[in-house]
């Protein structure tokens, strides 16, 4: 089945493929961007008990294991565990973000309004004061928790992602049911406004012990990626150290760094921080996934085409980029990328990974506004 989804997609890829990076006449200085290699240096430094396992089942001389979310060495309590996936509104009047640079996956799609929200996903939530602000859900973002089997906070949603929740698609953490003091309750109050709502590492284990929700991952559980142990350094892929999103409200955008091989994001030009760690939000995979859209009769709300359904995309890392396609079988089916010239599931690099969705086909496509530098001294942001 998977092999005539991808076959028929390979001709869609072809047909709406972007091609090789753009480029913008504009020239202009190259923007410094903050290293942290340190995370790279700890990977390397850890010791395996066996390297003959498979990349999942190795575990470190001290104990820890490989995250089904980013391929690193964490806590096997944590590694092995479910995820918690938070809704983060992601407004201008809500910056900056807490306790989001701590995610091992982060998605973003248009809601209403031309805004984005993002869902952060986290295996360690451990040792965060503050995470949020936390806002509502949208069914799509449901569909996306359900793949990992990931705990899903939220605060309120649209009738289409209650309708997904009350029937048992995740099992959640409404914010505005759980909010109260800090440090008894699952989520408090910073101010009166409706971007002053946030949880925190303890918030979480309150919410999760009120619940009675079993953390313990199925026998049968399936890691949502695959990861290269060696490093997957895209040789066929085409140069792209810059990206701008169509995201016409934020306006995010992506600068590779050659010397972490790390992304780092912008968005209402200027950086993307963590107010905890004050520190830049960086992916070391970005993953766009185009899909078909609508909007809901009598409402402002989208919807996108997830279950049961294909489409394109791109994957870029190392400062490279391939055409993929995606398909996903059901509401909590794992969404599986392919290589659009090989067929071949992507592998991707240890690290945090960032999914775009992209509008499609639908009341307009805007994919092709999305745009790819295959050097960033072309790219009229970095400077």
């Amino acid at each position: 089945m998977k092999k005539r989804v991808v076959s028929l997609m390979l001709v869609l890829s072809m047909a709406l493929s972007l091609g090789a990076c753009g480029k913008k006449d504009e020239v202009a200085e190259e923007l410094p961007v903050e290293e942290d290699t340190a995370t790279e240096e700890d990977q390397e430094a850890v010791e395996v008990v066996d390297e003959s396992l498979a990349f999942f089942d190795q575990v470190s001389e001290d104990g820890r294991v490989r995250s089904y979310l980013t391929g690193e060495w964490v806590d096997a309590k944590y590694g092995r565990q479910r995820p918690v996936a938070v809704m983060i509104e992601n407004t201008k009047a809500a910056l900056p973000q807490y306790g989001i640079g701590n995610a091992g996956v982060i998605y973003e799609c248009v809601v209403e309004g031309g805004i984005t929200r993002m869902m952060a996903i986290f295996d360690d939530y451990t040792g965060l004061d503050q995470i949020g602000n936390v806002r509502s859900s949208r069914p799509y973002y449901v569909m996306y928790a359900s793949e990992y089997d990931a705990i899903y906070m939220h605060a309120g949603g649209n009738p289409a992602a209650f309708e997904l929740i009350d029937g048992g698609l995740v099992e959640n953490l409404n914010a505005l049911k759980l909010e109260g003091k800090k440090g008894s309750a699952a989520t408090y109050r910073t101010g009166t406004s409706e971007h002053t709502l946030y949880t925190n590492s303890q918030g979480i284990d309150i919410g999760l012990e009120k619940m009675g929700y079993d953390m313990s991952l199925p026998s049968n559980y399936e890691p949502h990626f695959k990861f290269a142990a060696n490093g997957n350094s895209l040789e066929n892929g085409t140069d792209c150290q810059a990206l701008q999103l169509y995201y016409y409200t934020n306006k995010p955008y992506w600068i590779y760094n050659e010397d972490d091989g790390l992304y780092y994001r912008y968005e209402f030009n200027q950086k993307q921080v963590d107010a905890i760690s004050g520190k830049q939000l960086t992916a070391k995979n970005i993953i766009l996934q185009n899909v078909d859209w609508f909007t809901y009769a009598g409402s402002q709300y989208l919807g996108y085409y997830l279950s049961n359904n294909t489409g394109t995309g791109k994957y870029i890392t190392n400062g490279k980029m391939i055409d993929i396609v995606w398909s996903k079988d059901g509401d909590s089916s794992v969404t599986h990328y392919y290589d659009a010239n090989t067929s071949e599931e992507i592998q991707l690099n240890v690290g945090t990974t960032w999914i775009q969705a992209c509008q499609g086909a639908g009341e307009g496509n805007y994919t092709g506004d999305n745009q790819f530098y295959a050097n960033k001294s072309d790219f009229s942001k970095a400077k």
